[in-house]
């Protein structure tokens, strides 16, 4: 588990967003001007809701469902409680990515508001609309792009009365957010409840013993069902099954060791449960196209980060 994780992830793979003021309840979580997003975000889901805004390289979204790769000038909505997971893409230290995060009383004030009952709570509960993506090169999305970057500027200037002009821009971004979810509210019947929760028990138990000998009986006893069931919800919700969700946790942790420490190859695949050096190499270049060593390499070419402060993911 890396420092990120240790700090802001919980035994539920839930993420802990720590708001500058509790009174206003958004934040800007600034990127690494070192080394970008140099690691995958590992699965894991917050009460708040995200508007991540890429500013540099691209970066592959999953959530239970879709996936989207984003590029410089895109961005994305990620809903309240969605179960999602990021990985840059090559070359990783180019991500950059800037997620502004803010629960409901941040547009609707009081719980129980007009506001909040109109508008925000029913997006909340539209748990088949986990994420929008949205893209530069589509006309539609080019104005809620332009308000998104001009709250990251406004949050990093905070200049007087910045907190209202977010505020404000950010009314006016939920308003393509609903008009969106309300189209699609046709599919909520398609998305079961129960599975979203069996899902986060069994990735919580294969994120804290990735390094160990997890059998489908172990996952299907944390979610107390049966193995058959186990395998069926892996593929309708992630679409691959445990062994292969366990091996790209185990890269991923790989990578993260690379990138952070100067252990050996051998000692990173005991580490990480991958076994051999040799086997760890194979499946290493298989997954992000660079030997191991390869990958430490590029560590080279940037200076070490600074040390992360509150509002930073990595």
């Amino acid at each position: 588990m890396n420092e990120w994780e240790k700090e802001r992830i919980d035994t539920n793979r839930k993420e802990r967003i720590v708001f500058e003021s509790q009174m206003l309840h958004y934040g800007l979580y600034m990127p690494d001007p070192e080394n970008g997003l140099a690691a995958d975000i590992p699965w894991h889901w917050h009460d708040a809701f995200e508007f991540g805004y890429v500013a540099g390289g691209s970066i592959l979204y999953k959530t239970n469902r879709r996936e989207y790769v984003l590029r410089n000038g895109d961005g994305i909505f990620i809903n309240s409680g969605a179960l999602h997971y990021l990985h840059p893409l090559e070359p990783a230290a180019e991500a950059t990515l800037y997620p502004q995060f803010f629960d409901k009383s941040f547009l609707a004030g009081a719980p129980g508001s007009l506001y909040d009952l109109k508008y925000i709570t029913p997006v909340q509960e539209m748990k088949i609309l986990d994420a929008m993506p949205l893209y530069r090169h589509n006309p539609q999305d080019l104005p809620f792009l332009e308000k998104l970057r001009r709250c990251r500027d406004l949050s990093m200037e905070r200049e007087p009365f910045f907190e209202l002009r977010i505020r404000n821009l950010f009314s006016e971004m939920w308003e393509t957010v609903y008009a969106r979810a309300m189209a699609q509210k046709n599919r909520e019947l398609s998305y079961d409840p129960t599975e979203d929760g069996r899902i986060k028990k069994m990735l919580s138990l294969l994120q804290e013993r990735y390094s160990e000998k997890i059998t489908a009986a172990d996952l299907a006893r944390a979610a107390h069902i049966s193995e058959r069931e186990c395998y069926r919800i892996f593929q309708h919700v992630l679409g691959i099954t445990p062994g292969d969700y366990l091996l790209s946790l185990r890269l991923q942790k790989a990578q993260e060791l690379l990138w952070h420490t100067d252990k050996s190859i051998l000692e990173i695949a005991l580490e990480t449960g991958m076994g051999t050096g040799s086997y760890l190499c194979k499946r290493f270049k298989a997954c992000y196209h660079v030997t191991p060593g390869q990958y430490r390499q590029q560590k080279k070419q940037f200076r070490s980060p600074p040390p992360t402060p509150k509002n930073r993911r990595q």
